[in-house]
Order: structure tokens, then C-alpha cells, then sequence
């Protein structure tokens, strides 16, 4: 019998991603589930044995023969995106059988598709089981666009069976309502389904120090103007946009400085600095702690060509950073009036960014808009709260029906 209040989280992450990727939302809800007396266990591919990986890399390197994919790297790729999340499907259906849990939510909807096929074939019963949708829109546009190539009639069959995937389970989640509504037109749903729910992730915790000391902390030049993006360095970010921009800006304003955090390569954004005479006032970095910089940061920038929520911009809002975002997916509903939103062109975000180099009272006017949007947000109790009556409900609702 399973206890009511035993739930497994489940991503295709590795441990190290934690602090970067989906770790980044999920755990302040774990915690917060466990503060109300939960048992929550984070699934991820660390769970995963030596004897896992090494079947994985079998049945990979077997199908890697295969005419159809030996000369088609995309193809390739797709599979092994494919066999990485089935696979930690499986071993979520699995362990939810042997330890007993009641509620397993899993992090994509591939991820999902393989628990299902388990969930099935194993026969559980009295197991509720949701997805988090955490990109904007359906799964297989949000790969594609992340360089997960398909072509039109694999993304016709991929949406079809994340349509599938998505019936079958109990509850799904997005962290705004905007992706809700794009998930639903993607799969050509002709309205949001009654089991689907939108909730945000939780004001982000942040030990922010003062400008001064953080200033001082990174050794950072007291009478420069610092822009600083925060994200992965991959093209949907858009940071070659905004190096532009910057040094189109340079001539005019030499206090100007851009730094970016950010893990992935950086080589092109440095040559297109250097091209453009910029080079020395760019700065490409990583960091597991984002608060100095974004309380040494005079405008945090997001140029993102989509985000489903964007938490790298509420963290700037609760640094109460004054910030500047592109109006993309669900980020006008996160940001609100929190932030100067634009439209993604070159000289509309040049125009921005020397409104601010221009008037330090537009500049302190959206510092306080970030604070005062901020402290509005729910934090983790709320966010946790919400889900576990998100899990109470659904297991009472379907208990009622059996």
C-alpha cells in the first residue's frame, strides 16, 4: 500500500545539473513538500548503475549500425535522446513499484512516454503520475529549437504521441498559463484540458549583497556600466544579438561593459566582440552563485528567442536588478510590470539599453518596479502548498471513481 504522501521527481538530469538546470525549480519544492511532511525522492540519471549505462550504450551502439541512422547524425542523436529518457522512465515505474511511491512527477513528457509504457506493462496500482511541461509549447518544437532536428513528419508523430502521453496522465503542469495555451495549439487541442494546471516556480532565495561590496567582490570598476545576461550559451538565447548591440553602443558610451554567465561555447561571441572592437569589455563566465553579479549589475539583459518562464529573470527582479526582456513565451505573464519589455530587434534593444546608459532615473524607476514585483511573488511554502493539493486532489478525485 502506498502512503499518501511519497512522491518521486523524476528528470533525465544529471546530478551536476542540479544547480543549472531543473534542479534550479524543483528543489525549492522538495523542500518545501518535506517541510510539510512529505517524503520526496529527486530521480535523476545518477540513480542510474554502471550496468544501466553500459545496456544503454549496447542497444545505441547496435542501432547505430542500422542503415537508416549509420549516416544520419540527427537521426542518431534523436535515438539517443529517445533510449536516455525511456530508460529513466523505466527505472521510475520501477522504483515507484519496489519503495511505494504514491505520486511520481516526471520533468518531460518523454520521460513520461517510458513510464507509461512501464506503468502498463508492470500493472501498478494506486500510482498517480503527472508531467511538467518546462518548455514553451509542445516537447518536440522545444528540441527541435534546441537542435534537436526533425523533420515534418517526425514532429507529426512526436506530437501525436505526446498528445497520447499527455491524456493518459493524471495531471500536467506548465509554470504559466501562456505555455498552457501554446502547448494546446501545438497539439491541436481545440481548448486547455481540465486536467491540466498551471503553476509558477517559486520566488528564487537570494542572498544579495550590496552594489558597493559586490562590486569590490568581483573587482569590478566602480564607474563602469555593467550589462549582465544569465543562461545557457546556446543560439535560442540570443547573446550574439546582444554583443551586438553593446558594441554598436561602445563608441559612444566606453563605460559599457557586458558580462555574460553562462555555461557552453564561447569562442564565436569573443570573435564577434573582437570583430567589432569589443573584446575587452566582454566577459564570458560561470558561476554557481548569481547574486554579486546581479547586485553589481547596474541592467540585466534577456534576449531569449523563447523562454516558458524564464527564471533567470525573476532572480533579477528579486536582486531588484532594473531588467530589460524580450516579450517571448511566458515571460511578459512572469516578469509583469517588473521589467521593460521589447520586441527582439537589434536597434529596439539598442534603444533600450541607451535609454538606461542615459537617464539614471529610468534607471532607479525599474530598479524599484523589480523589488515591488518580487515581493509579490509566492515563494516555496505557496509553490509547495500548490502542488500538494494538486496530489491530494487528484488522488481523491480518482478514488471517488473506483
Amino acid at each position: 500500500m502506498q502512503s499518501s504522501s511519497r512522491l518521486l521527481m523524476v528528470t533525465r538530469e544529471h546530478l551536476a545539473d542540479r544547480r543549472y538546470g531543473l534542479g534550479r525549480s524543483i528543489t525549492p519544492i522538495q523542500t518545501a513538500l518535506e517541510q510539510q511532511g512529505w517524503h520526496v525522492r529527486y530521480l535523476c540519471q545518477h540513480d542510474l548503475t554502471a550496468a544501466d549505462l553500459a545496456k544503454r550504450q549496447r542497444y545505441l551502439r547496435y542501432f547505430n549500425h542500422v542503415p537508416l541512422l549509420r549516416h544520419h547524425m540527427g537521426r542518431r542523436l534523436m535515438l539517443g535522446a529517445w533510449a536516455e529518457r525511456l530508460q529513466m522512465g523505466w527505472l521510475a515505474a520501477e522504483i515507484a513499484h519496489k519503495e511505494q511511491y504514491r505520486f511520481v512527477h516526471l520533468h518531460d513528457p518523454w520521460l513520461a512516454t517510458g513510464f507509461a509504457w512501464a506503468y502498463r506493462r508492470l500493472g501498478l496500482k494506486g500510482v498517480y503520475w503527472g508531467v511538467t511541461q518546462h518548455g514553451f509549447g509542445c516537447y518536440s518544437r522545444a528540441t527541435h529549437d534546441d537542435g534537436l532536428i526533425q523533420g515534418p513528419r517526425a514532429q507529426r508523430w512526436l506530437r501525436r504521441l505526446e498528445a497520447r502521453t499527455l491524456g493518459a496522465a493524471h495531471w500536467v503542469v506548465a509554470p504559466t498559463q501562456l505555455s498552457l495555451e501554446q502547448l494546446a495549439r501545438d497539439l491541436a487541442l481545440p481548448s486547455i484540458p481540465h486536467h491540466w494546471h498551471a503553476i509558477p516556480h517559486a520566488r528564487p532565495e537570494l542572498s544579495v549583497p550590496s552594489r558597493d561590496d559586490a562590486r569590490q567582490q568581483l573587482q569590478w570598476d566602480k564607474g563602469a556600466f555593467y550589462v549582465l545576461a544569465v543562461g545557457r550559451i546556446v543560439p535560442l538565447k540570443r547573446f550574439d544579438l546582444l554583443v551586438t548591440a553593446c558594441a554598436a553602443l561602445a563608441a559612444r558610451y566606453p563605460q559599457l561593459r557586458l558580462c555574460i554567465l553562462g555555461e557552453g561555447h564561447r569562442d564565436h561571441l569573443y570573435a564577434q566582440a573582437s570583430a567589432a572592437g569589443f573584446a575587452d569589455r566582454l566577459f564570458c563566465l560561470s558561476t554557481e552563485d548569481v547574486s554579486p553579479y546581479l547586485a553589481a549589475a547596474d541592467l540585466y539583459i534577456s534576449t531569449s528567442a523563447t523562454e516558458s518562464f524564464g527564471l533567470a529573470n525573476l532572480e533579477a527582479l528579486v536582486a531588484g536588478t532594473a531588467s530589460l526582456c524580450t516579450a517571448v513565451g511566458g515571460v511578459p505573464e512572469v516578469v509583469g510590470a517588473g521589467a521593460q519589455l521589447i520586441h527582439g530587434e537589434q536597434t529596439v534593444l539598442q534603444q533600450a539599453i541607451e535609454g538606461f546608459l542615459q537617464q539614471p532615473t529610468h534607471l532607479a524607476y525599474w530598479q524599484q518596479c523589480a523589488k515591488q514585483h518580487a515581493q509579490q511573488w509566492p515563494d516555496k511554502q505557496q509553490i509547495g502548498a500548490a502542488y500538494a493539493a494538486l496530489y491530494q486532489t487528484v488522488a481523491a478525485n480518482h478514488s471517488s471513481t473506483t
